[in-house]
């Protein structure tokens, strides 16, 4: 029999919905970690969608050993980093209702308006901002996920799915030996994994090649096609021609049919869901795909950590430099176009995201990485040379010298709350802006659970309320207490400069 063009080269055969089909039905699909991880960013219904999809699986559905212990090593700074992104809207927003109010009252002391018309003015546009605040704000309430693992769905759920669907540990001697292979293949750069050289643990460096291992060894075991479900979209797993993805890189593929004799398939969750209809017996919403991609891409644009960090400490150097570190919106713009247009950062950004995010990385997270920095949190705390009050401090100034943090660990990451304890009793101490009196009177409301004494509503901004004593009246219904701190800038004894 003459040989076809493809006897020799399977690996370049693009596979069709029927190759798919059969590996759902009877093959082995497997979900990597950042799957799992981001079923706590999807919105409800794409979650509902993908976890069905995963239902339909049945016994075809294996998670590695490695998958898991990357879901559980990351599950809650994921739960972490999404409890910020509230606060830091909200923070923006902060920012920008100043920057109008400083607008209105320029433009009225110019046309010589009268005090009353643009006190009018001015509680028109709080009103505004009020409200958006308190949507975003019951938002986030409404799509918190829990860090206790008892009330947390997506652990719930994924238990009952993956429940005799996971593989096991790895012996120690064949976990060294695996550890020890992904470090020879991270300095040869074969895949996959050998982009992640960057990390710094040998072990964190081998979690690709870990999961692939430990893939193969079932798949060999099964004698089973493989579909790999990922979110990872970097060179060291997929073979890419003109930016797109064209299948996993033949050297994994080549591999795969070595070990098992059998063929590999990867794909991305967005485009599974896009085609669940056709190749399961799934409904799903056809909106699904596209929140899938928005995740994805809010995740594809990767700066490594110690270039962000060189990064960081010039554009904090810089707005150092101007003598003002809290920046208006217009600032902040022409900040960012001059930063574009260096080849310092510009230019460095461009060897690392496309050209249309870079403008969004320097908005996200050099802008709020330097806000974040003077708030006393994030990963450049030390790239600043002042900062305002930590929680220590709050509670130190407000509840007294004896008072302190009951939990010192849970101010890594952005809070306007937080326990204090004198050794005998325990208050919750909230703070914040007048402009969110009502969300601390919600936390007061969750807190009453927690403490032994009156909590402590701490209104915390740059000049005192024109209200404060209506403020004061309204924490004492609650069964708080109130007092006004002054926000101040102070030197950072962190600093690293």
């Amino acid at each position: 029999m003459t040989d076809g063009i493809f006897d020799g080269f399977e690996d370049y055969r693009t596979p069709t919905s029927d190759d798919y089909k059969n590996t759902l039905t009877n093959g082995m699909v497997v979900f990597d970690a950042n799957v799992l991880l981001n079923l706590y960013r999807f919105n409800s219904t794409t979650r509902a969608d993908l976890i069905k999809v995963m239902q339909s699986l049945g016994d075809g559905l294996w998670i590695p050993h490695q998958v898991m212990r990357e879901f559980w090593r990351n599950r809650e700074s994921v739960i972490d980093q999404l409890g910020e992104t509230p606060k830091e809207s909200l923070a923006k927003l902060d920012k920008a209702r100043q920057d109008a109010e400083e607008a209105v009252r320029a433009w009225s002391n110019r046309i010589y308006l009268p005090e009353g018309e643009r006190n009018d003015l001015l509680t028109k546009l709080n009103g505004v901002f009020q409200a958006v605040r308190g949507t975003i704000s019951e938002q986030a309430d409404a799509n918190a996920h829990p860090h206790d693992t008892n009330n947390d769905a997506i652990v719930t759920t994924l238990d009952s799915i993956l429940t005799g669907r996971k593989g096991s540990a790895v012996p120690v001697e064949d976990h060294e030996a695996a550890v020890a292979e992904a470090e020879r293949r991270i300095a040869a750069k074969e895949p996959p994994g050998y982009l992640d050289l960057d990390k710094t643990a040998p072990e964190n460096r081998a979690g690709d090649y870990l999961v692939w291992k430990q893939v193969l060894l079932e798949a060999e075991r099964r004698k089973c096609d493989v579909l790999l479900v990922t979110s990872d979209a970097k060179d060291d797993w997929w073979r890419r021609s003109k930016g797109q993805l064209r299948g996993p890189r033949l050297e994994l593929m080549a591999e795969f049919r070595r070990s098992t004799g059998r063929r590999l398939f990867m794909i991305q969750p967005s485009e599974l869901i896009r085609r669940a209809d056709s190749l399961t017996d799934v409904h799903v919403n056809p909106k699904s795909a596209d929140d899938i991609e928005r995740v994805e891409k809010t995740a594809a644009g990767s700066v490594p950590p110690e270039v962000a960090r060189e990064l960081m400490a010039e554009i904090c150097r810089r707005i150092e430099e101007t003598g003002e570190v809290n920046l208006t919106t217009a600032q902040e713009h022409r900040a960012i176009n001059e930063w574009i247009a260096d080849p310092a950062i510009g230019g460095v950004l461009a060897e690392h995201l496309p050209s249309d995010e870079i403008h969004l990385w320097l908005r996200n997270e050099a802008i709020m990485g330097q806000w974040r920095a003077l708030h006393g949190f994030g990963p450049y705390t030390d790239l600043v040379a002042v900062r305002y009050q930590t929680p220590a401090e709050i509670v130190d100034e407000t509840c007294g010298p004896n008072w302190y943090l009951r939990r010192p660990e849970t101010t890594k990451s952005m809070q306007s709350g937080c326990l204090a304890t004198n050794g005998t009793d325990v208050r919750y101490v909230c703070w914040g802006s007048e402009t969110m009196f009502d969300e601390l009177l919600r936390a007061v409301a969750r807190s009453q659970d927690t403490t032994t004494v009156r909590p402590m509503i701490v209104i915390m901004q740059h000049a005192e309320p024109v209200e404060f004593e209506y403020l004061r009246s309204a924490a004492d219904d609650a069964g708080a207490d109130l007092v006004y701190l002054r926000k101040i800038l102070t030197p950072n004894p962190d600093h690293a400069g």
